[in-house]
C-alpha cells in the first residue's frame, strides 16, 4: 500500500494493474471513501452506469466513486486494455478547496485525456525500482490534479484567489453537497456562516448555479 497526500487529503493506493479486458465486470460499487480511476490506452468495450451507457475507447478516462453502481462489457473482437488506481480516502479533514472538488467528483468521464501518466505509475509499479513508492506517489498527485482541472467549474477559475485557496468556505459547501443527501439551503447557509441570499450569490459566483441547480447536479452525479 502506497500513501500520499494532495491538497490536504490522505490517500492510500490500494491496488494499481491494467491489460487487456477480456471478460465482462459485473454491476458493483465501491465502498466509502473509494475512488476507481480508470485509463483507456486502446480497445473498445462499453461502460455501463445507472444514467448511461459509453462506448469506451482510447484517451478515455473515468471515475467511479463511492456508492457508483457500473458495469463494464467486454468487446470480445478488440478487447479494451487500460490501466486501473484504487484510491481510499483516509482523512480528508484538512482538504483544500481543489481537494474538496475531486472528493465532489463521485463519477466523470472524460475524453481525450492523456494517459502517459498513468502508464508510467503502472510501469514504476511493476518494476518496483529503488524508492519506487516515493515515484508513485509523485506520479499520482500529478493525475489528481490534472484530472481537477479538467473538472473545475468554469466561473470557479475565472474568481479563483490563489491567495485564499484554502477558504474553508468552498471546502464546506462541496463536503456539504458530497455527504448531505437531503441538503437544504438553510442548512448550507447555517453551515458556511452566511444568509440564503449570500450564500445563493456565493453559488452563482463560483458554480454558475442557484442552490437548486447544484443540488440537482450533485444528484445526477
Amino acid at each position: 500500500m502506497i500513501n500520499l497526500k494532495w491538497n490536504g487529503i490522505d490517500f492510500s493506493i490500494t491496488d494499481i494493474g491494467g491489460g487487456k479486458l477480456g471478460t465482462d465486470i459485473p454491476r458493483h460499487a465501491h465502498a466509502k471513501g473509494s475512488y476507481e480511476l480508470h485509463f483507456i490506452t486502446a480497445g473498445g468495450g462499453k461502460l455501463i452506469t445507472d444514467d448511461k451507457e459509453y462506448e469506451l475507447k482510447s484517451g478515455d478516462f473515468f471515475i467511479t466513486g463511492e456508492n457508483i453502481y457500473h458495469q463494464q462489457i467486454a468487446d470480445r473482437t478488440n478487447p479494451v486494455e487500460d490501466v486501473f488506481l484504487m484510491l481510499q480516502v483516509n482523512n480528508a479533514q484538512k482538504a483544500t478547496a481543489i481537494g474538496a472538488l475531486f472528493l465532489n467528483c463521485q463519477f466523470c468521464f472524460i475524453t481525450d485525456f492523456d494517459y502517459s501518466t498513468a502508464i508510467q505509475i503502472l510501469s514504476e509499479y511493476r518494476q518496483k525500482q529503488p524508492d519506487f513508492t516515493s515515484a508513485v506517489a509523485g506520479l499520482t498527485m500529478k493525475i489528481l490534479t490534472d484530472i481537477t482541472r479538467k473538472n473545475l467549474p468554469k466561473e470557479f477559475i475565472d474568481n479563483l484567489d490563489y491567495n485564499n485557496l484554502n477558504d474553508r468556505r468552498f471546502v464546506l459547501i462541496e463536503q456539504a453537497f458530497l455527504y448531505s443527501d437531503n441538503l437544504t439551503l438553510t442548512e448550507l447557509s447555517s453551515t458556511i456562516g452566511l444568509c440564503e441570499r449570500q450564500t445563493q450569490r456565493l453559488l452563482k459566483k463560483y458554480y454558475g448555479k442557484s442552490f437548486r441547480e447544484k443540488k440537482k447536479e450533485c444528484r445526477n452525479h
